[in-house]
């Protein structure tokens, strides 16, 4: 005779106990959407969570094609057909993408869809699990993009330094993909800002070839056109020699050899005076 289960608990016995349990498991799964095709891709029933998930009720979906869920474009492109085609030929096929609610509105989904086969290998239909993943996907999405303004803060940075006057540091040499970030930003914060005049250091600019500086005449002529000035500043002589050897024409471009120079000329451009203070004044005498 064999032991009772502990604490008074009811011992599962036989098979229908046990596809009970299953049954109970797949209704109960809230994470997980399953609904269940015919060989054709028709519905036969689904769970609970897969009714919250597209908002059909369950009289409403039955014997319709599971395309209905799938945006205008994926059904234009016959992606569920070739998504069936692909599980009853390998016997699984997994996907990401965007999916269509009742109401129209989209979510994102990882969905799995199975070949069910009986025992003598025919096709019976297909089980297919839905998974929401619209929150992550947002939230990657997030981090992705703050990663890229990061990114493009640290590669080309614009800095406010005055009422009317934006710094750009350039460090390193200019491609054609920085110069892209750089224009874009630079109109993009003088246009916020109301600057009318910005300070182009290229201090930090190791060398200059005939591409760099065409680049930096295409941003001169964008800021021109926005209606500020460009002050060229960190020009040394070894880049004046550069310039002059290329034949770049930087006619009506103010220049000079460093920042501070090149500050003085973007405060005079606004009328404005660097003063010292009553007390700095005072702190000097001391």
């Amino acid at each position: 005779m064999r032991d009772a289960p502990p604490n008074g608990s009811a011992r599962l016995t036989g098979r229908d106990d046990t596809l009970e349990m299953l049954q109970l498991l797949v209704v109960n799964m809230a994470d997980y959407a399953i609904t269940m095709l015919d060989t054709e891709g028709h519905v036969l029933t689904w769970t609970p969570a897969a009714e919250r998930l597209k908002g059909y009720r369950t009289d409403e979906i039955i014997g319709k094609h599971y395309s209905i869920f799938f945006t205008d474009e994926d059904v234009a492109a016959r992606k569920p057909v070739t998504e069936l085609e692909a599980s009853a030929r390998d016997g699984r096929f997994e996907d990401e993408g965007w999916r269509v609610r009742k109401d129209g509105t989209r979510f994102w989904a990882n969905e799995v869809n199975t070949a069910l086969r009986a025992p003598d290998g025919t096709l019976r239909g297909f089980g297919r699990v839905t998974r929401d993943l619209t929150d992550r996907m947002r939230t990657e999405e997030q981090i992705r993009k703050q990663s890229q303004e990061i990114l493009e803060m640290a590669t080309v940075p614009v800095v406010q330094v005055w009422d009317g006057i934006l710094l750009v540091p350039l460090i390193g040499m200019l491609d054609s993909e920085r110069t892209q970030q750089l224009m874009e930003r630079l109109l993009v914060r003088l246009t916020e800002t109301g600057s009318r005049v910005a300070l182009l250091d290229i201090t930090g600019v190791p060398a200059i070839d005939s591409l760099t500086a065409q680049h930096l005449v295409e941003t001169i002529k964008a800021v021109r056109f926005v209606g500020s000035e460009v002050v060229l500043t960190g020009v040394r002589p070894s880049i004046a020699q550069t310039l002059v050897h290329l034949g770049i024409d930087l006619a009506g471009v103010v220049t000079r050899s460093s920042l501070t120079a090149g500050l003085r000329v973007a405060l005079d451009r606004l009328s404005l005076t660097v003063v010292a203070s009553a007390r700095g004044a005072q702190a000097d005498h001391q």
